[in-house]
């Protein structure tokens, strides 16, 4: 069991004791029971994701929690805790009598990460303030003392066992794009490397860690379509498109793109960072009209219907997918509601499928050619998985080798 779990529960445990409206702890145990035995009877990602004997230890210390709280707020968030055990992206509380708990805010410094070739660290966002030789791209030497590589790679264990990560791939992301999470005012010490020198700053948490980027050094001029869609044109005469989500103006806007950029080479489609959300057939249908070669690039950040949506281009469009592996969260959910009413919870019933038959959740959606960033041409302003997604499209369009040079000397 992971020590932020015993933490957590002893922390809403103290926030029901203190409170003045008590409630009687009979009905919080029975409550616990009737849940724990529903997620024993019917979870169906035990063995995928090698968490029964997590479970197992959780559940007598959460019953006994159980037996501690007065509030409906402690159980609430014992409950909570008991989702960061079953590591479930898609489990969540709704119809709730009472306010859920808020944990104390962590704290970050404005800088984040991302992992690059021959297990690199570079920098992906930075507040222009920290240094002006801090830029996008720049290679990250040591954290705190320690091989930045190693360091932020021993934060993904940590994240597996205390997150809502349904994955370690969606794990490490949180490790680089929200580092060095802790209390507010803490400080860390980062070397890193310019023209070949080797510099040291001391970056502070000062900001809320809330959120994080999803991509970099974007293409521009890109046409925005609704909340979600973005589109336009490469300089070597590939379309492009970027999903954020996938909701209602992604069909509408795909259509659009389509009609005024009839003249395209081929597509990329973007889905790193795609928060899911949902789709029909008329978005299905769209993804079949979409001209070819296609290439799309994924990452951890792309999730739930974000990643079910690369499988169908893969399938439907004939897409090559290029970049990380998804988050490995796309399940059907039920929901079912605690004997008391106190809440009701969304609980999944079955993850959907990859092409080959394995479950999307916990493996994710798995590219065809894995591609980290480089650092010399992020440093340079590009993008390295979208110069290889681009090479791919004008190669296949060219019909010859000649397309991967073009792609890359293109941007």
């Amino acid at each position: 069991m992971s020590p932020s779990f015993s933490r957590y529960a002893l922390l809403v445990v103290a926030i029901g004791m203190c409170s003045f409206a008590e409630s009687d702890p009979t009905t919080y145990v029975a409550d616990w029971k009737a849940f724990a035995k529903e997620i024993d009877d019917t979870y169906p990602f035990f063995d995928l994701k090698n968490i029964r004997a997590d479970w197992n230890t959780a559940k007598p210390q959460l019953e006994e929690h159980a037996k501690a709280c007065t509030t409906d707020a402690a159980f609430l968030g014992l409950i909570i805790d008991a989702f960061r055990v079953l590591r479930d992206s898609h489990m969540s509380l709704s119809d709730t009598q009472t306010p859920l708990p808020q944990p104390e805010p962590e704290y970050c410094p404005r800088i984040t990460f991302m992992p690059a070739t021959d297990h690199r660290v570079i920098v992906m966002t930075v507040d222009p303030n920290l240094s002006p030789d801090l830029k996008v791209g720049t290679i990250i030497l040591r954290i705190d003392g320690d091989d930045a590589y190693t360091h932020l790679e021993k934060q993904v264990q940590k994240n597996w066992e205390t997150m809502f990560a349904s994955s370690f791939q969606r794990a490490r992301l949180y490790a680089y794009r929200i580092p060095l999470r802790g209390k507010q005012g803490e400080s860390h010490i980062i070397h890193y490397l310019v023209d070949g020198e080797e510099k040291e700053i001391t970056v502070t948490n000062n900001a809320e860690a809330r959120g994080w980027p999803h991509v970099y050094n974007m293409p521009e001029p890109l046409t925005r379509f609704g909340r979600s869609f973005l589109y336009g044109t490469l300089e070597s005469g590939v379309g492009y498109m970027y999903l954020r989500r996938v909701d209602q103006s992604v069909t509408e806007g795909m259509k659009e793109a389509l009609d005024k950029h009839k003249d395209v080479k081929g597509w990329v489609v973007d889905l790193r960072g795609n928060g899911g959300g949902g789709y029909d057939q008329a978005l299905l249908d769209m993804v079949k009209s979409v001209p070819k070669p296609v290439a799309v690039i994924i990452d951890a950040g792309c999730i739930s219907a974000g990643e079910t949506l690369a499988r169908d281009f893969a399938e439907l469009a004939e897409a090559r997918l290029f970049g990380s592996t998804t988050a490995g969260a796309s399940s059907s959910k039920r929901q079912w509601k605690f004997p008391s009413g106190i809440a009701t919870v969304s609980l999944p019933t079955r993850s959907r499928w990859r092409a080959d038959g394995k479950p999307i959740e916990f493996n994710g959606i798995e590219p065809d050619e894995v591609v980290e960033p480089d650092p010399a041409e992020v440093l340079a302003g590009k993008n390295s998985e979208l110069l290889r997604a681009e090479a791919y499209v004008l190669k296949r369009s060219n019909g010859d080798e000649s397309g991967a040079a073009a792609g890359a000397a293109a941007r």
